[in-house]
């Protein structure tokens, strides 16, 4: 997304991630994917999209865990359209979020790989 600014386009980004790559569907799952995977790594957090990661018992643990989850949870609901929130709403952990995704656009996107193939 490039909004102007006196003058000058400026290219708006999130954690690395452009915002005119969010998700809009099964047709751009794929290559939604792979960049969000990539942002996550980049930033500490694909750990809690691949499964759940507990809150830890130890105490002095439980804040910078919780501060990777609301971060990982804010770079996916940035990462999406927003006729896609509702599908993450209620969603209690980013893996959950990730799962939703992935069950609603993994299987549509490679059909759509398939439909032109030799």
């Amino acid at each position: 997304m490039q909004q102007c600014f006196l003058g000058v386009k400026v290219e708006m980004s999130f954690n690395g991630l452009r915002l005119e790559y969010a998700l809009e569907g099964s047709s751009s799952y794929i290559a939604w994917k792979d960049r969000m995977e990539a942002v996550l790594d980049d930033n500490g957090l694909k750990d809690f999209i691949e499964a759940e990661v507990p809150k830890p018992t130890d105490a002095t643990q439980v804040e910078a865990w919780q501060k990777k989850t609301a971060k990982c949870r804010r770079i996916l609901l940035e990462g999406v359209k927003d006729h896609i929130v509702s599908s993450l709403h209620g969603k209690a952990s980013p893996y959950l979020m990730w799962k939703a995704l992935t069950d609603l656009f993994q299987s549509k996107s490679d059909q759509r790989k398939f439909v032109g193939s030799p």
